[in-house]
């Protein structure tokens, strides 16, 4: 784990990750092959919980710019909290945990995490090229119990190659965090399909989230349908969906994304997912979401 400066957020264009002759690659997968050395612009979705004896609410759900900065000599990937940078590289990789669909790492000295959605044809959960995601966890320092952070980076698509008339599909998973305010923690997952109507400049978006907790009991949120707007560019589009249950549960979803490759092959984005009964909040999470063109 080290410190760094402050990056620049920067765009980059799809390369070859890691130069030849470090020897770690033999034993130590490349979850990123398309990325070169540089600065990424990134979505960040954080979900922070907090003693409610000490912070009234208790849990926040936000969404913000950030920027990943990769390192393909040393394998490092770097994040930043807003305060500090986060680093790991791959001699914390963590054989045990990592597979086909993912690659973690852990700090030894700090104990933090990282999960890293493998780009891989082959991938089990999702066939990437361009975008990825990570989740980063800092070790939780009271009064904070949950601190859980979706980044979502890559290749993003020029303005040049984003279409301006007619329109594409994307198939996309979701992956994050749900805590209530009863003290229920969920793992978000699901799929979702995503429009975009590039002659409009409009996207469209139905998805299924559902919340796991770790003794196995499930949490719906129903069929979320929801849209939003596409600016060209900057090759950047949200979508929103807004329902309204029998018993006056409301729920929330916001992602806010962008097209990623040459001509806008896959999209990504972070979202927030919140839920209200009157006044209250009953539950937030935050995650990443990540898809390809059909």
């Amino acid at each position: 784990m080290s410190n760094r400066a402050t990056i620049t957020l920067l765009s980059a264009t799809v390369g070859l990750a890691i130069g030849a002759g470090a020897p770690a690659l033999a034993v130590t997968p490349n979850p990123t092959p398309s990325l070169r050395t540089g600065d990424y612009q990134a979505k960040w979705g954080s979900l922070t919980v907090a003693d409610p004896t000490q912070y009234a609410h208790g849990i926040t759900a936000n969404q913000h710019p950030t920027t990943v900065h990769y390192d393909a000599a040393s394998g490092t990937y770097v994040f930043n909290d807003g305060s500090s940078d986060i680093s790991f590289s791959r001699s914390e990789y963590v054989a045990s945990k990592s597979g086909a669909a993912y690659t973690f790492y852990k700090d030894s000295s700090t104990g933090a995490t990282l999960k890293i959605l493998n780009q891989s044809a082959t991938n089990p959960v999702i066939a990437l090229t361009y975008v990825t995601y990570g989740k980063w966890s800092p070790v939780p320092r009271p009064p904070i119990i949950i601190n859980d952070n979706y980044v979502v980076f890559g290749s993003l698509t020029p303005a040049s190659g984003v279409p301006r008339t007619g329109s594409a599909s994307y198939n996309a998973i979701i992956d994050g965090t749900y805590r209530t305010q009863k003290g229920g923690n969920y793992t978000l997952s699901g799929n979702g399909k995503f429009t975009a109507s590039f002659g409009t400049g409009s996207m469209a978006m139905t998805l299924t989230p559902i919340g796991t907790a770790s003794n196995g009991s499930t949490l719906g949120f129903g069929t979320l349908s929801g849209s939003g707007f596409i600016d060209s560019s900057t090759a950047s589009w949200n979508a929103t969906s807004r329902t309204r249950a029998s018993d006056g549960t409301k729920t929330l979803f916001s992602a806010n994304g962008n097209f990623y490759g040459p001509q806008a092959n896959e999209i990504g984005a972070s979202f927030t997912l919140t839920q209200t009964l009157g006044t209250q909040t009953i539950g937030a999470g935050a995650g990443a979401i990540v898809g390809n063109k059909n």
